[in-house]
């Protein structure tokens, strides 16, 4: 009788079941199978005395033996610090899936596009954590169906993470490996064990588990400003460019520290990240230019052409000492990897000046 009244109608309650039924809370259209089917995703209130809201899922127009999914496990409610009320710990969501990337949700509740492959075809459903007091950090756990075992089972594991001053804007997503939690189907999902697995997720700093995804507002940025300074359309390129500073407000951009390498620095493609702070130091954003390439010649200090650029950047803003050093860096590398001929002029006329006392 519960799943007659829930999907009939296209998931309406009806009037003669209203007291004994529970409450909709949400009610997502989705195509969850990878086909042409359609489904209806329910959060529903549970019963009066569980601390869960309740998740079902079922085809549109779906008979009782339908029902996809049918959980309260997965949304566990937990007390406000600030009064008796109960909250949710996930917030339910239901994402487009594209052939090479995936949408995730942020800690504003914004929708961001990835460049990772996820699923070909279909929706699929997102777990977002929510939090009192907690704006800077979430993460997002991707479900697909899986045809040969009819589970919605766990594909992707991702933190994602606002800047914590400024404009509060999105900074990064994080790939974890989805064993972190153990293979997980969403029928079995238990969101109070999970939230705990998460938080300790979240201080694990092992070489190589985390992976950054690059969102494509990014590698979106880059292209076209690579492609206005090729063209030298300079107005052109230097709007684009300022499109990758945050806002402090009034008018104020954000200080480079709080936020460019977290944004900007990708571990895994550094030569991306360095094109970046060459774009950003062609622009005239010295500080911006000269946080993200320090940071590449940190972690590696084999791209010789990131010490010339980061040279390039603190000579603009008069920081002769680091530019000298960082010339000479660049040109020793060079020399030594037999490109002496191809080191530019302004190297050695700029690294036989003596830095001002």
């Amino acid at each position: 009788m519960f799943f007659r009244f829930i999907v009939l109608s296209l998931g309406l309650l009806t009037t003669s079941y209203a007291l004994a039924a529970p409450q909709v809370l949400k009610e997502i259209p989705a195509s969850l199978l990878g086909d042409a089917s359609r489904q209806k995703v329910f959060v529903l209130t549970g019963d009066a005395d569980d601390a869960s809201n309740r998740l079902l899922i079922a085809p549109v127009q779906a008979r009782n033996e339908e029902i996809l999914l049918d959980t309260s496990k997965a949304l566990p409610l937990i007390k406000s610090q600030y009064s008796s009320s109960l909250q949710g710990v996930f917030s339910v969501h239901v994402l487009k899936g594209r052939p090479g990337v995936m949408t995730v949700i942020d800690p504003q509740a914004e929708e961001a596009v990835v460049k990772q492959p996820f699923v070909e075809a279909g929706d699929y459903i997102a777990l977002v954590t929510s939090e009192e007091d907690n704006a800077v950090y979430n993460f997002n756990l991707l479900f697909a169906f899986n045809k040969g075992s009819k589970q919605f089972e766990l594909k992707a594991l991702l933190e994602v993470a606002n800047n914590d001053s400024c404009d509060r804007s999105l900074v990064s997503v994080v790939e974890l490996p989805v064993q972190t939690l153990g293979p997980i189907a969403l029928a079995s999902f238990d969101g109070r064990e999970v939230l705990q697995k998460l938080q300790v997720a979240r201080t694990d700093s092992i070489e190589g588990v985390r992976k950054k995804l690059m969102t494509v507002d990014s590698a979106d940025l880059l292209d076209m400003a690579l492609a206005a300074y090729r063209k030298g359309d300079d107005s052109s390129f230097k709007d684009t460019m300022s499109y990758a500073l945050m806002g402090g407000g009034s008018h104020d951009t954000c200080p480079p520290d709080s936020y460019i390498v977290a944004k900007y620095y990708y571990p895994q493609r550094p030569g991306w990240s360095n094109d970046l702070g060459f774009l950003l130091g062609e622009a005239g954003f010295y500080a911006e230019s000269i946080e993200l390439l320090d940071a590449v010649v940190a972690s590696h200090p084999n791209r010789t052409v990131a010490y010339l650029n980061l040279a390039d950047s603190y000579w603009a803003v008069n920081d002769k000492e680091r530019a000298v050093a960082a010339y000479k860096q660049y040109a020793s590398r060079m020399s030594e990897a037999g490109k002496a001929s191809k080191i530019p002029a302004r190297v050695g006329e700029r690294s036989a000046v003596a830095p001002e006392a």
